[in-house]
């Protein structure tokens, strides 16, 4: 019988929060080693799980990543920075293939993908799971990779500190 990854107390990686940003970085995280991830409450309880819209992504027949950045800086209203806009915009594909290859069901039509066209998007390019429980549906397929993989979860627990060696991350400091 092998021991449990990080039984040794060493990861690859420590992640703080089980929200949507947290549990993809720790499952993307756990493909190069064992990793922790820290959460105050319960793995299932992010904020991510009570989001109620959908995610925007130019991967329809008839749209691009340049037409979604225009709409993204032009909704904007001069707040948005356009190189972060660009990052986000370009990676959203590919980001929602990872959400359904780690199991998240994006709503259908027919025989394709549901694409809704809302807010100050001129195409169609936003995805919900399950209607408007798209949160909730993605919280709970990471949350299955995560209890399924290299993850170890510390459940009710706080960060407190990030811990430095010689300049480097050595590890964090919680409260139980």
């Amino acid at each position: 019988m092998s021991d449990p990854p990080g039984a040794d107390g060493q990861y690859r990686a420590i992640v703080i929060g089980s929200g949507m940003a947290g549990l993809f970085a720790a499952l993307e995280a756990s493909a190069l080693g064992p990793v922790l991830l820290v959460t105050k409450a319960e793995l299932h309880e992010g904020s991510t799980r009570h989001a109620q819209g959908g995610i925007a992504a130019a991967i329809g027949p008839d749209d691009s990543t340049e037409q979604h950045l225009a709409d993204t800086v032009a909704a904007g209203a001069g707040l948005v920075d356009e190189e972060m806009a660009r990052i986000l915009v370009e990676s959203a594909p590919r980001r929602i293939r990872d959400l359904e290859q780690y199991g998240v069901s994006f709503d259908s039509a027919g025989e394709g993908r549901a694409f809704g066209r809302e807010g100050a998007h001129r195409n169609a390019r936003v995805l919900h799971a399950r209607g408007d429980r798209t949160g909730a549906a993605i919280t709970s397929a990471l949350a299955r990779q995560v209890e399924q993989g290299r993850v170890v979860v510390r459940e009710h627990t706080l960060a407190t500190d990030i811990v430095l060696e010689q300049g480097k991350t050595a590890g964090i400091r919680t409260l139980d």
